[in-house]
């Protein structure tokens, strides 16, 4: 059912689509409300047992002190490491800068493209949105969240839902409550579908077996749900899934991107008990936790490990 209608002037239909995909729950609910005054609209947050608020998994620490113990796998000069932790320490909870990038050129007397480099570092080991201002899960309301999804203990999905409801008789309106209604619809049908993507590809780790989860590929879940990876881009973007395990933002279960934060404890336990492990034992322990890398992708992050290893050695027998 495709209907053109004239919503809003402000917003195509593909525009909405997009808008019904990419946004959480309550934003969704806040735009339907914000964007749809004129037509006569009693829409509820339906939760349907999805009651409260979830602390994220990752909600202990700042966004500061979370960069702060990956930067340590940039391997630094004395000079760089000072630089950046000005640069982390002047970046709000959504990852915005708050200087100007010309006034720290001035106050350590560096070039712009040696500033640029260092913002690229410090992306490279962050969260998703860093230096964009769309960083999420930090600060004082981001420790608690509202699922869009949960998966229960029995590994069932459910979906946050809007509820829209007419009371009128305009033929015109009822044509805009039916065509949001589809898209309501649609989208719980992909969210629900991604949910179950999940539970598929990450059993154990969602019964507590496996300390790292399963990515499963964009392309290939756009090839399962018959959509343009862009929007299954958009559909886990800035949501989160309540898990068995935790609460956790739907991104850290799609893409191809290493997690860092659950590969490097791990890695380095793992070199801490035995240091002389091959590249290839280490890649087969990995797996044993549901950790699936190449081998030459092992020996790099070994090498970055191992050199901060034996430099705790060294305090250490100092």
């Amino acid at each position: 059912m495709r209907l053109r209608l004239d919503l809003s002037r402000e917003f195509s239909n593909r525009e909405i689509f997009f808008k019904f995909v990419e946004l959480p729950t309550g934003e969704l609910l806040e735009f339907l409300k914000d964007s749809f005054p004129h037509v006569s609209l009693d829409a509820e947050d339906e939760e349907t047992g999805l009651s409260g608020t979830s602390r994220l998994r990752s909600g202990e620490k700042s966004l500061q002190e979370e960069l702060m113990e990956l930067i340590v796998l940039l391997r630094l000069d004395e000079e760089e490491e000072h630089i950046a932790e000005y640069i982390i320490y002047n970046l709000d909870d959504s990852g915005k800068l708050l200087v100007e990038k010309r006034e720290i050129c001035e106050k350590f007397s560096i070039t712009q493209e040696k500033l640029e480099n260092l913002i690229e570092a410090i992306k490279s080991v962050g969260p998703e949105g860093l230096f964009e201002g769309c960083v999420s899960g930090f600060g004082e309301s981001a420790s608690y969240v509202r699922p869009d999804l949960v998966i229960r203990d029995d590994l069932s999905v459910q979906v946050r839902e809007i509820a829209i409801y007419f009371g009128g008789f305009n033929k015109k309106i009822e044509k805009i409550f039916l065509y949001l209604n589809e898209l309501l619809q649609r989208r719980k049908e992909i969210l629900l579908s991604l949910g179950n993507m999940i539970v598929r590809k990450n059993v154990n780790f969602l019964l507590g077996k496996s300390s790292y989860p399963n990515k499963i590929k964009l392309v290939d879940a756009a090839e399962e749900l018959e959509l343009h990876v862009s929007t299954v881009s958009r559909a886990v973007s800035a949501k989160y899934v309540k898990t068995p395990v935790g609460t956790f933002p739907m991104r850290v279960f799609f893409g191809r991107n290493v997690e860092v934060k659950f590969l490097l404890p791990l890695l380095c336990e793992l070199l801490r008990n035995n240091p002389n492990s091959t590249d290839e034992e280490l890649r087969r322990s990995l797996k044993e936790h549901g950790i699936e890398l190449s081998r030459r992708t092992v020996n790099k992050y070994r090498n970055i490990i191992g050199g901060i290893i034996h430099e705790e050695r060294s305090v250490s027998e100092r």
